[in-house]
């Protein structure tokens, strides 16, 4: 079973009253298969863009297939590497509540009937587009956002005259997290970097992904670094950090206007580095009192 699907996507700003018209292409790669289709909404979550799909479609919006030979739910056999396409056809009634909802197109597999009445062991899969509506009258979008972590897990915490104290290995690899909370109705797509910034002037910036996060949810925001795949983690700063350093997030959106940041301190250590030179330099000192002791004797 081998199925795509495009577009993967679909973001749509519509007033009530409307219909629209969306064209998917979906192509078997695989073996021949019974296919059908669905609409079914979903929610965000989770912080890592996780979704879940409900079973059954509950919305004001209403769905048709514009084909003349597909129905919703109703399989049909697909050949292999045939394509198909299937025209979704939305219509948003007057007096629709503004706000975003959200949707997957899926395309899933059916077992094929065999002569005799039965059906072909195959493995079911499926395969979804996102569809992001935004229903509004004016057109204006609500933007409430909020930093809902920042954080870097060190490798010692000590508290000093009430102040506490973030610590590294220089030689570590500093974990970051950043999560950013939508508290509006509408899906937001916040942009922006990470700035670290030493004791010597030296400063670097990381790019972060602009990713959607979708009403009333929140998602952790990446880095453009390729090399951190870790999915649960922002960052992963590299280097070799010796005294305090700031790091901080920096937030913008699409208007330009709302910005968000947030900074967090650490200071790296060489405790590695004088471990090892206390190590030598205790070895060092047991070995010339050796010699000494031999050269009396």
């Amino acid at each position: 079973v081998a199925l795509s699907i495009f577009p993967p996507i679909t973001e749509l700003l519509v007033k009530p009253g409307k219909t629209l018209l969306i064209g998917y292409t979906i192509q078997n790669l695989g073996d021949p298969t019974a296919l059908q289709f669905k609409v079914r909404s979903f929610s965000p979550q989770g912080d890592y863009g996780e979704m879940t799909i409900d079973n059954e479609l509950i919305s004001p919006i209403r769905f048709s297939l514009d084909n003349t030979d597909l129905l919703f739910d109703q399989p049909f056999l697909m050949k292999q590497r045939d394509k198909t396409q299937a025209l979704l056809r939305l219509r948003i009634p007057e007096g629709t509540p503004e706000g975003d909802y959200y949707f997957t197109f899926l395309a899933e597999t059916q077992p094929v009937p065999t002569i005799g009445g039965g059906t072909n062991s195959l493995a079911q899969a499926t395969i979804g587009s996102n569809l992001l509506l935004t229903v509004t009258q004016s057109g204006i979008m609500e933007l409430k956002a909020a930093i809902g972590l920042f954080s870097i897990k060190p490798d010692f915490i000590f508290h000093l005259f009430g102040k506490e104290y973030q610590v590294f290995e220089s030689g570590s690899k500093i974990p970051v997290n950043l999560i950013i909370q939508n508290q509006g109705k509408n899906l937001i797509k916040p942009s922006g970097e990470l700035v670290l910034r030493g004791v010597w002037g030296e400063k670097k910036s990381y790019p972060l992904l602009t990713q959607n996060i979708l009403a009333t949810s929140g998602r952790l925001i990446k880095t453009t670094d390729q090399n951190n795949t870790d999915p649960h983690q922002s960052a992963l700063l590299s280097g070799y950090f010796i005294g305090p350093y700031s790091l901080s997030a920096h937030i913008t959106f699409e208007d330009g206007k709302d910005q968000l940041s947030s900074t967090i301190s650490f200071i790296g250590a060489p405790f590695k580095f004088f471990i090892t030179l206390t190590g030598v330099s205790i070895f060092s000192i047991l070995i010339i009192l050796f010699i000494r002791k031999k050269g009396k004797e």
